[in-house]
Protein backbone atom coordinates (compact mmCIF):
# COMPACT_ATOMS: atom_id res chain seq x y z
CA UNK A 1 0.00 0.00 0.00
CA UNK A 2 2.95 2.38 0.29
CA UNK A 3 3.27 2.38 -3.51
CA UNK A 4 0.75 4.18 -5.69
CA UNK A 5 -0.91 3.64 -9.04
CA UNK A 6 -0.56 0.26 -10.69
CA UNK A 7 2.50 -0.81 -8.69
CA UNK A 8 0.73 -2.90 -6.00
CA UNK A 9 -0.99 -5.00 -8.65
CA UNK A 10 2.23 -5.23 -10.66
CA UNK A 11 4.02 -6.49 -7.56
CA UNK A 12 1.30 -9.09 -7.01
CA UNK A 13 1.63 -10.42 -10.56
CA UNK A 14 5.41 -10.67 -10.29
CA UNK A 15 5.18 -12.51 -6.96
CA UNK A 16 2.60 -14.93 -8.37
CA UNK A 17 4.91 -15.70 -11.31
CA UNK A 18 7.39 -16.97 -8.71
CA UNK A 19 4.82 -19.56 -7.63
CA UNK A 20 3.54 -17.68 -4.57
CA UNK A 21 -0.15 -17.57 -3.68
CA UNK A 22 -0.91 -14.04 -2.46
CA UNK A 23 -3.68 -13.41 0.05
CA UNK A 24 -4.70 -9.97 1.28
CA UNK A 25 -7.13 -9.10 4.04
CA UNK A 26 -6.38 -12.42 5.79
CA UNK A 27 -5.77 -12.23 9.54
CA UNK A 28 -3.35 -14.78 10.99
CA UNK A 29 -4.89 -15.94 14.28
CA UNK A 30 -2.40 -18.64 15.26
CA UNK A 31 1.05 -20.02 14.44
CA UNK A 32 2.40 -23.34 15.74
CA UNK A 33 4.88 -26.05 14.80
CA UNK A 34 2.51 -27.59 12.24
CA UNK A 35 1.22 -24.53 10.39
CA UNK A 36 -0.91 -21.42 10.74
CA UNK A 37 -4.56 -20.59 11.34
CA UNK A 38 -6.52 -17.96 9.43
CA UNK A 39 -9.66 -17.86 11.54
CA UNK A 40 -11.47 -21.12 10.80
CA UNK A 41 -9.09 -21.99 7.95
CA UNK A 42 -5.99 -24.09 8.55
CA UNK A 43 -2.81 -24.14 6.42
CA UNK A 44 -0.46 -27.01 7.25
CA UNK A 45 3.22 -26.12 6.88
CA UNK A 46 6.37 -27.33 8.58
CA UNK A 47 8.20 -24.08 7.76
CA UNK A 48 6.59 -20.71 8.53
CA UNK A 49 8.35 -17.45 7.66
CA UNK A 50 6.96 -14.40 9.48
CA UNK A 51 7.69 -11.04 7.82
CA UNK A 52 4.93 -8.83 9.18
CA UNK A 53 7.04 -5.86 10.16
CA UNK A 54 9.01 -4.83 13.20
CA UNK A 55 8.37 -2.87 16.39
CA UNK A 56 10.27 0.13 17.66
CA UNK A 57 13.32 -0.32 19.86
CA UNK A 58 12.60 -0.83 23.60
CA UNK A 59 14.65 2.33 24.13
CA UNK A 60 11.62 4.34 23.05
CA UNK A 61 9.53 3.07 26.00
CA UNK A 62 12.27 4.07 28.44
CA UNK A 63 11.99 7.74 27.43
CA UNK A 64 8.58 8.22 29.02
CA UNK A 65 7.31 9.82 25.80
CA UNK A 66 4.04 9.02 23.97
CA UNK A 67 4.34 6.11 21.51
CA UNK A 68 2.35 4.87 18.54
CA UNK A 69 1.12 1.29 18.07
CA UNK A 70 4.49 0.19 16.67
CA UNK A 71 6.41 1.59 19.65
CA UNK A 72 7.76 4.62 17.79
CA UNK A 73 8.16 7.90 19.67
CA UNK A 74 5.70 10.66 18.78
CA UNK A 75 8.03 13.60 18.15
CA UNK A 76 7.34 17.22 17.39
CA UNK A 77 7.98 19.04 14.10
CA UNK A 78 11.61 19.55 15.17
CA UNK A 79 12.10 15.81 15.93
CA UNK A 80 12.26 16.42 19.70
CA UNK A 81 10.26 14.80 22.48
CA UNK A 82 7.37 16.98 23.74
CA UNK A 83 8.59 18.87 26.79
CA UNK A 84 12.23 17.91 26.20
CA UNK A 85 13.73 20.06 23.42
CA UNK A 86 17.16 18.67 24.27
CA UNK A 87 16.20 15.12 23.18
CA UNK A 88 16.05 14.34 19.44
CA UNK A 89 14.67 11.09 18.04
CA UNK A 90 15.44 10.26 14.41
CA UNK A 91 15.26 7.23 12.16
CA UNK A 92 12.78 4.36 12.40
CA UNK A 93 12.24 5.00 16.13
CA UNK A 94 10.57 8.35 15.38
CA UNK A 95 6.92 8.77 14.41
CA UNK A 96 7.12 11.80 12.11
CA UNK A 97 4.15 13.08 10.12
CA UNK A 98 4.53 15.01 6.89
CA UNK A 99 2.10 17.52 5.44
CA UNK A 100 -1.22 15.77 4.92
CA UNK A 101 -0.65 13.31 7.75
CA UNK A 102 1.53 10.89 5.78
CA UNK A 103 4.21 9.24 7.89
CA UNK A 104 7.89 9.58 7.10
CA UNK A 105 9.01 6.01 6.22
CA UNK A 106 11.47 4.18 8.44
CA UNK A 107 14.16 3.88 5.78
CA UNK A 108 17.83 4.82 5.67
CA UNK A 109 17.42 8.05 3.62
CA UNK A 110 14.88 9.36 6.14
CA UNK A 111 17.22 8.53 9.04
CA UNK A 112 20.14 10.25 7.31
CA UNK A 113 18.09 13.38 6.65
CA UNK A 114 16.83 13.34 10.23
CA UNK A 115 20.36 13.07 11.61
CA UNK A 116 21.56 15.94 9.46
CA UNK A 117 18.58 18.05 10.51
CA UNK A 118 19.16 17.36 14.23
CA UNK A 119 22.86 18.32 13.98
CA UNK A 120 22.04 21.57 12.19
CA UNK A 121 19.25 22.34 14.66
CA UNK A 122 21.67 22.01 17.58
CA UNK A 123 24.15 24.36 15.92
CA UNK A 124 21.40 26.91 15.20
CA UNK A 125 20.26 26.84 18.81
CA UNK A 126 23.82 27.46 19.97
CA UNK A 127 23.95 30.50 17.69
CA UNK A 128 20.51 31.65 18.83
CA UNK A 129 18.92 31.17 15.42
CA UNK A 130 15.37 29.88 14.80
CA UNK A 131 14.89 26.25 13.78
CA UNK A 132 12.47 25.40 10.98
CA UNK A 133 10.38 22.19 11.16
CA UNK A 134 11.85 19.01 9.69
CA UNK A 135 10.88 18.43 6.04
CA UNK A 136 11.52 15.02 4.52
CA UNK A 137 12.63 14.94 0.90
CA UNK A 138 11.27 11.73 -0.57
CA UNK A 139 13.69 10.68 -3.30
CA UNK A 140 11.56 7.69 -4.24
CA UNK A 141 11.02 4.06 -3.29
CA UNK A 142 12.45 0.90 -4.82
CA UNK A 143 11.80 -2.76 -4.05
CA UNK A 144 13.09 -5.95 -5.65
CA UNK A 145 10.88 -9.02 -5.90
CA UNK A 146 13.09 -11.50 -7.71
CA UNK A 147 15.35 -11.91 -10.70
CA UNK A 148 14.55 -9.06 -13.09
CA UNK A 149 11.45 -8.15 -11.07
CA UNK A 150 10.72 -5.12 -8.91
CA UNK A 151 8.72 -1.93 -8.48
CA UNK A 152 9.90 1.68 -8.44
CA UNK A 153 8.29 5.00 -7.61
CA UNK A 154 10.45 8.09 -8.16
CA UNK A 155 8.42 11.26 -7.98
CA UNK A 156 5.58 10.88 -10.46
CA UNK A 157 7.45 8.18 -12.37
CA UNK A 158 6.23 4.64 -11.65
CA UNK A 159 7.54 1.52 -13.36
CA UNK A 160 7.99 -2.18 -12.64
CA UNK A 161 9.65 -5.35 -13.89
CA UNK A 162 13.19 -5.44 -15.28
CA UNK A 163 13.69 -1.63 -15.43
CA UNK A 164 12.78 -1.29 -11.73
CA UNK A 165 15.08 -4.17 -10.80
CA UNK A 166 17.93 -2.64 -12.80
CA UNK A 167 17.37 0.78 -11.22
CA UNK A 168 17.50 -0.80 -7.74
CA UNK A 169 20.87 -2.41 -8.54
CA UNK A 170 22.55 0.71 -9.89
CA UNK A 171 21.19 3.08 -7.25
CA UNK A 172 22.31 0.85 -4.38
CA UNK A 173 25.77 0.47 -5.87
CA UNK A 174 26.00 4.22 -6.49
CA UNK A 175 25.36 5.03 -2.82
CA UNK A 176 28.02 2.64 -1.53
CA UNK A 177 31.03 4.38 -0.01
CA UNK A 178 34.28 3.85 -1.89
CA UNK A 179 35.13 2.64 -5.37
CA UNK A 180 36.51 -0.65 -4.05
CA UNK A 181 33.25 -1.49 -2.26
CA UNK A 182 31.28 -0.83 -5.41
CA UNK A 183 33.49 -3.13 -7.48
CA UNK A 184 33.35 -5.93 -4.89
CA UNK A 185 29.57 -5.74 -4.61
CA UNK A 186 29.17 -5.73 -8.39
CA UNK A 187 31.35 -8.85 -8.67
CA UNK A 188 29.47 -10.64 -5.88
CA UNK A 189 26.07 -9.76 -7.33
CA UNK A 190 27.17 -10.79 -10.84
CA UNK A 191 28.37 -14.16 -9.53
CA UNK A 192 25.13 -14.73 -7.62
CA UNK A 193 23.10 -13.82 -10.71
CA UNK A 194 25.03 -16.08 -13.09
CA UNK A 195 25.40 -19.02 -10.70
CA UNK A 196 21.87 -18.87 -9.27
CA UNK A 197 23.45 -18.87 -5.81
CA UNK A 198 20.67 -19.18 -3.21
CA UNK A 199 22.80 -19.30 -0.08
CA UNK A 200 21.65 -17.27 2.91
CA UNK A 201 23.34 -16.02 6.06
CA UNK A 202 21.05 -16.82 8.97
CA UNK A 203 21.20 -16.78 12.76
CA UNK A 204 20.21 -20.29 13.77
CA UNK A 205 19.09 -21.80 17.07
CA UNK A 206 18.61 -25.29 18.44
CA UNK A 207 15.38 -26.34 20.09
CA UNK A 208 17.35 -27.58 23.10
CA UNK A 209 19.99 -24.85 23.28
CA UNK A 210 20.74 -21.13 23.02
CA UNK A 211 21.14 -19.20 19.82
CA UNK A 212 24.29 -20.27 18.03
CA UNK A 213 27.18 -17.86 18.39
CA UNK A 214 27.83 -15.91 15.21
CA UNK A 215 26.35 -16.49 11.80
CA UNK A 216 26.18 -19.70 9.84
CA UNK A 217 25.10 -20.65 6.36
CA UNK A 218 21.80 -22.45 6.22
CA UNK A 219 19.48 -23.88 3.60
CA UNK A 220 15.77 -24.21 4.25
CA UNK A 221 14.53 -27.81 4.21
CA UNK A 222 12.53 -28.96 1.17
CA UNK A 223 9.18 -28.60 2.91
CA UNK A 224 6.05 -26.52 2.23
CA UNK A 225 6.52 -22.95 3.39
CA UNK A 226 4.06 -20.21 4.18
CA UNK A 227 5.09 -16.56 4.29
CA UNK A 228 2.82 -14.09 6.02
CA UNK A 229 3.32 -10.36 5.98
Amino acid sequence: PSYGGHLPEAARRQIERLGVEVRTGAMVTGVDAEGISLGDERIEARTVLWAAGVAGSPLGRSLGAPLDRAGRVLVGPDLTIPGHPEVFVVGDLAHVEQAGGKLVPGVAPAAMQGGTYAARAILKRIDGKPVAPFAYWDKGSLATIGRKAGVAEIGRLRFSGFPAWLAWLFIHIFFLVGFRNRILVMIQWAWSYLSYDRGARLITARADGPIARGLSSAVLPPAPAVEVG
